[in-house]
């Protein structure tokens, strides 16, 4: 008994040392699987390649140097700095550093983050962009109002010591208006004459195309994609500052930018004096004075990952960053050539730090590798081998922050004037945080002198769709800012932009009338179907089974209708029906007409006192199909509601004929819609009724239709309260709106002005809707727009569009009427007096 329970015991002790043993190991195992033992730095420059490559090499040798906090450094050479922004976004690439500007794109709209920031003498974590000026040069420029016109030089766009903070500046002090909200590009280009802006017709910075070539007019790029790129030789600071000597007026750079360059053996015929400071109040200053002149102070350089890296991962970046800087940011003592031992930390193997770093003819590398380096990188050795490199010991310490060797590029992987690399502290690594008051900057760029614009819908679904087109425009900062409104109608839409409380709405044409008539509301943007111009063919549909139904004879017949005084849904169809006889008129009562000679009907808004004044007819609701309130509303809350709801109302709720445009059936046959009445319909299952009594294909709309339609537009106010400021701020919403969500596929993750959620359909704008086309400001008035066509096909359907036509002509005549009198008084008086 005793020898079983002793058994026991020692299977349990061994037991729980197996299971603390395997546990230990686990945890071991999970640490050693999340640990990352590499890295790939994004490179932009055959030169920075280089300086990454040597880096990795060196990293090899000094393995044993970083314990565990070593990682194994791969290189990527790419395009440029968005390609590199991407690819680490894409997990392609890991690290890189960025321009505080840089960084707020990358943080803003790829997700990046710093962890890393660049430490200059001092300790000091930025730097002051100034404007330099050639002295001697630019007398009449008193003020920095009179660089109108002048030369400038940038570094690239989007760089906020060289280009977001002087625009700034320009904004708020010297007159640079806002030509264009959402493109501060182009304010640029109103107010300087030809310069160089690199990346100023790249598409982030030119979303729809239409900026000039005035900032590439300087650039001197040669090589095919090179001009006005970030390969172009006036790019970056350095390149800015070349610009400034051979080409332009004045220059936006660092404050250090002309020291460093005038050291270089490439501008040995210049000296410091030769440039000056241009201050913000329109004075001069030498160089030395840059904090009293400064245009802006802004925070250094940051190293960037990806957000989607752990907080662990981040930390093994910044642990080896660190031992980096500690092992590499100051060069050590090494042989030179002939064997001598410099004792300077700062002149290793003969090397001097006034080195010409643009002089091709000096070694680039000067190191026991050249073999190695050769192979590795060239198939031509381009630098010189030493004869007894085979007979050398030690190498060539790397230095982190020196370009000397690499060509004629600086700043490679790093700023060259840098001292250390700060840590970010994990709550503080967001683009935000990082830029602090430059972020304002940034923002205050991006200005509008219109501050928002609202959009009034007038169902649920519309403004939930408003709501995210919202959100989308602010992702893409796309300004003014939307606000959304909802109103029970459309015409409590057009009360309310005339009111003020709404901006703006999307109309029908009929509706389009309607606004300008009542409420001096103007049309200004319209849509584009899939005809050349904005207007659409009104058409009769029916079923290809129902030989019966013909369009001259629809007397009992049930018929569906988009909405009360729509144009296609009402207008076109009741006009044709009275003017050809088909139909009795009842004056121009077209509500009873059609409740005396149509059975049964779907008239969304028959029954609304808004668009009905006179006696409601119950019949012209019966075929529709919302639930309780809204049942028969003349919104997207009733089921049968507008085109594709009309087409619905024939396919399943009874009706023999529905009015639509001509591509409705198009749109919701042949398996274009999911939902369930739709599934099974195919285009040829249904025929257009034409004029002459014939039907023809739904494709045939050009020959059968009732009539040609203008497309439904976005109106604002008009009259007295005009304001072409605002107008054109909305313009360029909506069109940088379509160029960012203008597409007609839809997934879960975007927003598509052009698309509706199942089971809506026409949200805001017409699904139909390829693209939207500014309104020429000599068709903006309501009658202008709608055409003669519509104002005939109104006065048939509408008795009060005619007493509008005889009051309009009524205060015409009697205005004509008191200045003949007025002028015939004048002459008596004259003549007899």
């Amino acid at each position: 008994m005793e020898f079983s329970i002793k058994n026991s015991l020692l299977l349990f002790i061994s037991a729980s040392l197996i299971f603390f043993t395997s546990g230990i190991q686990a945890q071991s195992h999970n640490f050693e699987e999340h640990r990352i033992e590499k890295a790939i730095w994004c490179t932009v420059s055959q030169e920075e390649f280089y300086k990454c490559g040597n880096l990795t090499r060196q990293l090899e040798r000094d393995r044993q140097l970083f314990d565990d906090d070593y990682l194994a450094i791969n290189c990527t050479l790419v395009f440029d700095m968005d390609d590199c922004i991407a690819a680490i976004d894409q997990e392609r690439a890991h690290l890189m550093t960025l321009d505080g500007g840089q960084v707020f794109a990358a943080g803003r709209y790829n997700s990046l983050v710093p962890i890393m920031q660049e430490t200059y003498e001092g300790d000091v974590k930025a730097y002051h962009a100034v404007a330099v000026v050639k002295k001697g040069t630019l007398p009449e420029v008193r003020s920095i109002r009179d660089l109108r016109g002048k030369k400038a030089c940038f570094s690239y766009v989007g760089s906020l010591a060289g280009w977001t903070v002087p625009i700034h500046e320009l904004q708020k002090r010297g007159g640079m208006q806002i030509v264009d909200c959402n493109n501060h590009v182009k304010s640029a280009i109103e107010f300087f004459g030809p310069s160089c802006a690199v990346n100023s017709l790249v598409n982030k910075n030119n979303p729809i195309g239409d900026n000039s070539d005035k900032l590439c007019q300087l650039c001197i790029g040669k090589i095919p994609g090179g001009r006005c790129s970030g390969t172009d030789p006036y790019a970056g600071f350095e390149g800015a500052f070349r610009c400034l000597v051979e080409a332009g007026d004045v220059a936006f750079l660092r404050h250090n930018t002309v020291d460093e360059m005038v050291k270089s053996k490439s501008f040995r015929s210049l000296t410091a004096d030769t440039f000056e400071l241009l201050c913000t109040d329109g004075t001069r200053a030498p160089l030395s004075e840059y904090r009293s002149c400064s245009w802006g102070k802004v925070p250094s350089h940051a190293v960037v990952t990806s957000s989607a890296r752990t907080s662990e991962e981040r930390r093994q970046y910044q642990r080896f960053l660190t031992k980096l800087v500690e092992f590499y940011s100051v060069k050590r003592t090494n042989s030179s050539l002939n064997g001598n031992t410099d004792t300077n930390s700062y002149n290793n193997n003969n090397y001097d730090r006034n080195y010409n770093r643009y002089d091709q003819t000096t070694q680039r590398y000067i190191t026991g590798r050249n073999w190695e380096d050769r192979q590795r990188f060239e198939s031509q050795n381009p630098y010189d081998q030493d004869e007894n490199y085979m007979n050398q010991t030690k190498y060539e310490q790397f230095e982190l922050f020196d370009s000397y060797r690499y060509g004629k590029k600086v700043d490679l992987m790093f700023s060259d004037n840098t001292h250390s690399l700060a840590l970010i502290k994990e709550d503080d690594q967001l683009h935000t945080t990082y830029l602090g008051d430059s972020l304002n900057i940034i923002m205050e760029v991006r200005q509008c002198p219109v501050g928002r614009m609202t959009l009034c819908v007038t169902s649920d679904a519309e403004y939930d769709k408003c709501i995210k087109m919202r959100t989308a425009l602010k992702a893409q900062l796309v300004k003014p800012e939307m606000i959304c409104y909802k109103a029970h109608s459309h015409i409590n839409c057009m009360q309310a932009i005339q009111s003020g409380t709404a901006d703006v709405t999307v109309l029908d044409a009929s509706d389009v009338y309607t606004a300008g008539l009542r409420y001096n509301l103007i049309p200004f943007i319209s849509e584009i179907y899939n005809l050349p111009t904005p207007e659409y063919y009104v058409v009769a549909v029916a079923k290809e089974e129902d030989p019966d139904t013909e369009l001259t004879y629809l007397k009992g017949k049930y018929t569906c209708h988009s909405g009360v005084n729509t144009a296609a849904g009402w207008v076109y169809p009741m006009a044709y029906l009275v003017s050809n006889g088909w139909m009795r008129p009842y004056g121009c009562d077209s509500m009873r007409a059609a409740a005396e000679y149509f059975t049964k009907s779907c008239l969304p808004g028959a029954l609304s006192s808004e668009y009905n004044t006179g006696v409601p007819y119950d019949n012209l609701c019966d075929l529709c199909h919302g639930a309780s309130f809204r049942y028969c509303r003349r919104d997207a809350s009733e089921d049968y509601y507008g085109n594709t709801g009309a087409f619905r109302c024939l396919v399943e709720g009874g009706g023999h004929v529905a009015f639509v445009k001509h591509t409705t059936v198009l749109e919701n046959t042949g398996g274009k819609r999911t939902e369930w009445w739709a599934r099974d319909a195919l285009p040829d299952d249904y025929e257009l009724l034409c004029p002459d009594g014939t039907r023809a294909e739904v494709q045939e709309y050009e020959r059968c239709n009732l009539g040609k339609v203008k497309a439904n537009a976005i109106v604002t106010r008009g009259g007295d309260a005009y304001n072409e400021t605002q107008i054109n701020a909305f313009i360029n919403l909506f069109v940088y709106a379509q160029q960012y969500y203008g597409r007609k596929e839809h997934d879960d993750f975007g927003f598509s002005m052009f698309y509706s959620p199942d089971p809506y359909h026409d949200l805001i704008f017409q699904d139909a809707t390829r693209q939207l086309q500014v309104i020429d400001k000599r068709e903006r008035y309501f009658s202008d727009y709608v055409g003669p066509d519509f104002m005939r096909a109104k006065r048939i359907t509408d008795c009060h569009a005619g007493a509008f036509s005889i009051s309009s002509f009524s205060h015409i005549s009697n205005t004509l009427l008191l200045t003949s009198l007025t002028i015939f008084t004048s002459y008596l008086i004259q003549r007899f007096i």
